[in-house]
């Protein structure tokens, strides 16, 4: 009788784990909210920008040009006629000096801005420009990557300024083996992260005390998933 009470205590022991491994096999995974993938925004060896975003599946886009907030937005959306496709488009300065591109998840009510300040690059590049170009990306796992090239007999050092808390990349003639370069580099939570390379040629340009002016960095480079972003330029 005890054998019989052991076994029967066995056998339903053995059919309650099954039952939980079973309904745990097929509990539903979570459907992931986020509908852009990665993006990256590149200035190339002719000055001339662009922007390249791989898309989720089921994903469509529709482009808006905010006029009164002066960016290029691209609201992302939900669909059942998209499969997941990488998409390219030129990007153009909005007021001679500036970029400004907004991703809009629908989905999530998220929405992330990259401000790049910049000299009108067509205009402005000459020979003795210190980089050559540069992209900065994010990532399949939300990791930001920035990748520059400079011209040769140019060196740069790495820093992050914490007084204005931003990385800055000093760029200055010397003897350099390398060219390209990659960093990865780490945004806050609800904080921007802020980029600019910090050119330091000599200047005859002086004002009025005879005091050197000293140029703008440029370019200059905004994440941030604030919805105020004016705050954040320089």
């Amino acid at each position: 009788m005890k054998n019989f009470n052991f076994l029967f205590v066995l056998v339903s022991l053995t059919f309650i784990f099954y039952s939980c491994s079973t309904n745990e096999t097929h509990l539903p995974e979570q459907e992931s909210l986020d509908l852009l993938k990665s993006y990256t925004i590149q200035k190339d060896v002719s000055g001339k920008y662009l922007v390249d975003f791989i898309l989720n599946d089921n994903v469509e886009i529709d482009n808006l040009k905010d006029l009164n907030a002066n960016i290029n937005e691209i609201y992302l959306y939900s669909s059942n006629n998209e499969s997941s496709r990488r998409v390219s488009q030129d990007l153009t300065f909005i007021d001679g000096s500036q970029i400004k591109v907004g991703f809009v998840d629908t989905n999530s009510d998220q929405k992330e801005t990259i401000s790049i300040e910049d000299d009108n690059s067509s205009l402005s590049r000459s020979e003795s420009d210190k980089l050559k170009g540069f992209s900065i990306s994010k990532d399949l796992n939300g990791k930001y990557i920035l990748d520059y090239s400079l011209n040769d007999g140019v060196v740069d050092n790495l820093v992050f300024n914490e007084e204005e808390e931003e990385y800055e990349i000093h760029l200055d003639y010397g003897k350099s083996s390398e060219t390209n370069f990659s960093r990865v580099l780490e945004k806050q939570i609800g904080q921007p992260l802020k980029i600019c390379f910090v050119n330091n040629k000599s200047t005859n340009s002086t004002n009025s005390r005879g005091l050197a002016i000293k140029p703008p960095n440029r370019p200059a480079i905004i994440i941030d998933d604030d919805m105020d972003y004016n705050d954040h330029m320089y």
